[in-house]
């Protein structure tokens, strides 16, 4: 157990707990100091009750969600935002049979193109419990198959020859499924296709060239025939496996403007000032009184708080990261997937308590009997919900 700093003395990048007990752990109020967080000790009591984090969501679409949590720390903040990004599997294609390739392209370039492309994932599946209810996918070392079966493994074949004598793209479009690996209980909405998908608003021709993911192209007489496996996996094993484009976390600012030294400088030291902030989070209101106009723009980069040293004013602003308030933003790779933003939130969700419930079960052998549902028990309005 380490005791408060002195006052001068060198802050640790890393979480330090201490009591008011002579240093030892006891049952009062304990806090915790997070560099990252600038230095702010956090008071809640850790050792007699437990946080309670809160989400509320501003935005929820296919393609986009945003949501605010609150009232817990980094740490968790961080393991949910890791989990989105290297827990929520997917599906990609791992096998790549190269039958014939006259293009110019080589087989392996080839073969990591096509690893890259994505495929639809909605229903593989987020925890192994979802599997013994006939939903999603095994992973391939965890199947009990010899070389692939209908539950860990799609297969899709590309045979293209290009007749005319100019150069043909040939794109995703032109993928087929080979149905060798089908699962009678599947619906077609639920089978794994590679995006994103036809849009039949438009000629077939504009589609290729606007949509399509190009995969070789091809002059006159060329052939290349490929046959595919794609397979579940994660992104902690490969890029490939990434279910989204970005999840990015923001902390809430935290900006302490002393107005009385603010507005004691002059009108042109004034507008030096608003202009140091590249994010333009200070604004001149109508009596030429320097105001915070953006909070949200502020991304902790000092050049205020420098500015304001240059005036002599070494604490006119402060600019910190609440710890205990973060912004989310989860952004799909398309439309219809792999994984839509909203799905890829509910699993990383469902993944963290998941792995919550197996620490449990090691530490202190309870059994698992309760996860969080596939499908939300509350529903909203459209089809994304």
């Amino acid at each position: 157990w380490l005791k408060p700093p002195r006052p001068g003395a060198r802050v640790l990048p890393a979480f330090c707990h201490w009591t008011s007990a002579g240093g030892r752990a006891t049952g009062g109020s304990m806090a915790s100091l997070s560099y990252y967080c600038g230095g702010d000790w956090m008071t809640f009591p850790y050792g007699t009750e437990p946080r309670k984090p809160k989400i509320k969501v501003t935005l929820a679409t296919p393609e986009l969600v945003k949501f605010e949590l609150s009232e817990t720390d980094p740490s968790v903040a961080n393991a949910l935002r890791r989990t989105m990004l290297a827990e929520v599997p997917s599906m990609a294609i791992e096998i790549v049979n190269v039958v014939e390739n006259e293009s110019v392209l080589f087989d392996e370039f080839i073969a990591h193109r096509m690893g890259l492309l994505p495929l639809t994932s909605h229903f593989v599946g987020d925890i192994p419990p979802d599997l013994g209810r006939g939903n999603g996918f095994n992973e391939y070392k965890d199947c009990n198959c010899f070389d692939g079966c209908a539950y860990c493994t799609t297969e899709f074949e590309l045979d293209v020859v290009n007749p005319d004598d100019k150069v043909l793209n040939v794109t995703h479009f032109d993928m087929t499924e080979t149905r060798t690996y089908q699962r009678e209980d599947w619906p077609e909405e639920k089978e794994v296709r590679p995006l994103p998908f036809r849009d039949e608003s438009i000629p077939e021709e504009d589609d290729r060239r606007e949509n399509g993911i190009i995969i070789a192209k091809l002059k006159k007489d060329q052939r290349i025939k490929l046959v595919c496996q794609a397979r579940k996996g994660i992104s902690k094993y490969h890029a490939k496996w990434m279910p989204v484009a970005t999840v990015l976390m923001q902390y809430q600012p935290r900006i302490e403007l002393r107005e009385d030294e603010a507005n004691a400088l002059s009108l042109d030291e004034k507008i030096e000032f608003i202009q140091s902030c590249p994010r333009k989070v200070f604004e001149l209101d109508i009596e030429d009184k320097v105001v915070v106009k953006q909070l949200m723009a502020c991304h902790f980069c000092d050049e205020c708080t420098a500015k304001a040293k240059v005036f002599g004013k070494r604490d006119m602003v402060k600019a910190h990261m609440d710890p205990s308030r973060f912004y989310f933003t989860v952004e799909a790779v398309t439309p219809g997937g792999p994984r839509s933003a909203i799905d890829v939130v509910r699993a990383g969700l469902r993944i963290l308590d998941y792995k919550f419930s197996l620490f449990l079960q090691d530490a202190y052998g309870d059994e698992i009997k309760e996860w969080l549902p596939l499908e939300p028990t509350v529903r909203g309005p459209g089809p994304y919900r």
